[in-house]
């Protein structure tokens, strides 16, 4: 099987999923903190896309755990390809970690990159080599290092998104 992760951020990220989910009709698709769950549901639900087809994932609050927190959903899939949405400035960052997380795991990771954000800068290389750390420690010593303030500002909102998507009967990773 394969997997299409989106990475939380920005919601228009969910129409490169879409058009994905109509190119690999069999993949199933791991929305990680994306925010209002009502918005996601109903997106991909116009778009056709079954709540069978799809899991929304709220424990993410940064890039680096966008990858470790899905980790083990994501590998009880036992997926050959996964699939990694995100825009284009934040791709290399993004596939750093994720190459660090998937490393020898027989896991082909493919970027995605939602083409329609607005022209950014790249991404520091300080902060792609900081996170590629991050994941690597992670990933060779189990140990997550993360910016508290950050975790402690967004957690709150997921929390309640988590709540509100449970709530609706919406498809949550528990």
């Amino acid at each position: 099987m394969d997997i299409i992760l989106e990475l939380g951020g920005n919601p228009a990220r969910l129409h490169s999923v879409i058009e994905l989910a109509k190119q690999h009709p069999e993949a199933g698709i791991v929305i990680s903190s994306e925010g209002s769950p009502d918005y996601v549901v109903s997106l991909l639900e116009q778009s056709s896309i079954s709540r069978n087809r799809f899991i929304l994932d709220f424990y993410a609050w940064d890039t680096v755990t966008n990858f470790t927190e899905t980790y083990d959903l994501l590998c009880s899939y036992s997926p050959e390809r996964i699939y990694v949405v995100t825009d284009k400035f934040h791709m290399k960052r993004s596939m750093a970690i994720a190459e660090a997380v998937y490393f020898l795991r027989g896991v082909e990771l493919i970027p995605a990159a939602y083409m329609g954000s607005e022209p950014h800068d790249p991404e520091p290389e300080s902060l792609v080599r900081s996170d590629r750390i991050r994941a690597w420690l992670w990933r060779l010593l189990g140990i997550l290092k993360y910016y508290p303030n950050v975790k402690k500002e967004r957690m709150p909102q997921l929390i309640a998104d988590k709540n509100h998507a449970i709530a609706q009967g919406y498809p949550v990773n528990p």
